[in-house]
């Protein structure tokens, strides 16, 4: 029962990294009307409000349990899960940047 859990955290978590992803590249097409700098860039800026949004009940839920618990004497593990929901929000915005300029190469014929 306990790595079905495991498993179910693994997929909690490349699920926040790959749906904000794929949101971000069905946007472009739901913004075409929009000049497409305008898309491409709301497109790219997309996951990272996207991850903001849904990482921080994954992130902080396991936090307020272990404190209920008395598990967390001090402040530590909320400074861990706010970097790294730092650098969760860092890296959608690299591979959103990323995933639209690869978009726009291949649109575009370069």
């Amino acid at each position: 029962m306990e790595s079905l859990i495991i498993v179910w955290r693994f997929f909690l978590l490349a699920s926040l990294f790959l749906l904000p992803q794929l949101l971000g590249v069905l946007f472009v097409f739901r913004l075409s009307r929009f000049p497409g700098w305008l898309a491409r860039v709301l497109a790219a800026l997309t996951p990272a409000v996207l991850f903001f949004y849904l990482a921080q009940p994954f992130f902080f839920a396991g936090l307020r349990e272990a404190q209920l618990k008395g598990e967390i004497t001090c402040g530590m593990p909320a400074v861990a899960a706010g970097f790294m929901f730092l650098l969760g929000i860092a890296v959608h915005l690299l591979a959103g940047l990323t995933v639209q300029l690869f978009l726009f190469r291949r649109q575009s014929g370069f």
